[in-house]
């Protein structure tokens, strides 16, 4: 008799601390962004005015939408490292 074929067991993803930490970094280098999309969609209706206010907030809202991209580019580095190191 001949034993059946099992495939091998599929690669589990085991992130190390440092992409533990990348992704809990990450995570909350996201949370500006949202609440400023949140605060966004509040003013959409004052974007017609000029007021100067709302002109610093804008750039304000730029910003917080960077730190939340580099926050989304963290998450990302660390999934594929460890994906490559699964693989």
């Amino acid at each position: 008799m001949s034993e059946p074929d099992n495939p091998p067991p599929s690669p589990t993803l085991r992130h190390t601390g440092g992409e533990i930490a990348m992704i809990l970094i990450g995570v909350v280098l996201l949370l500006p962004g949202l609440c400023s999309l949140f605060f966004v969609i509040g003013a959409v209706p004052d974007w017609r005015s000029s007021d100067p206010i709302l002109q610093a907030l804008l750039a304000l809202w730029v910003l917080c939408f960077i730190v939340s991209g580099i926050g989304i580019a963290l998450i990302w580095l660390a999934r594929r490292n460890a994906r490559a190191r699964a693989s």
